[in-house]
């Protein structure tokens, strides 16, 4: 008896977690089509090696993890796609994207925007504030 209690569960568990996981696959992905293909060109073109998001990454420019509420998405992508010279450098200039991935990187940029952070990384105005 206890054996086929046993065959049972286990048999209505497998069922379950068969179920669970069709129904899963099925659901919307909860990340944008273009905020993925926003990573992909934030990996591609290593962007983490001078840029931070969460405090995470390069300190040789900005955290971008807000910048959306700081600069228009239009002013972003004119950034990205015809980069100006970078100071101190005379001669430097950001990496170009094209249109495509630019506007990709601006969705991703987005989506970071919108993940809940709960006040890190640390702005800088708090930290003098602070001390």
């Amino acid at each position: 008896m206890k054996l086929r209690t046993f065959w049972l569960l286990s048999i209505l568990s497998f069922g379950l977690f068969i179920a669970v996981t069709l129904i899963s696959a099925r659901l919307p992905s909860p990340i944008p089509e273009q905020a993925v293909a926003g990573k992909l060109v934030w990996q591609r073109h290593n962007c983490v090696s001078c840029h931070t998001l969460f405090g995470n990454g390069g300190y040789a420019a900005d955290d971008l993890t807000h910048i959306t509420t700081k600069e228009t998405p239009s002013y972003l992508i004119n950034y990205l796609v015809q980069p100006p010279v970078m100071r101190p450098n005379k001669y430097t200039h950001h990496p170009a994207l094209d249109e495509v991935d630019a506007e990709n990187l601006v969705h991703y940029l987005e989506f970071v925007q919108t993940i809940p952070t709960l006040g890190w990384p640390p702005q800088q105005e708090n930290a003098e504030k602070e001390s």
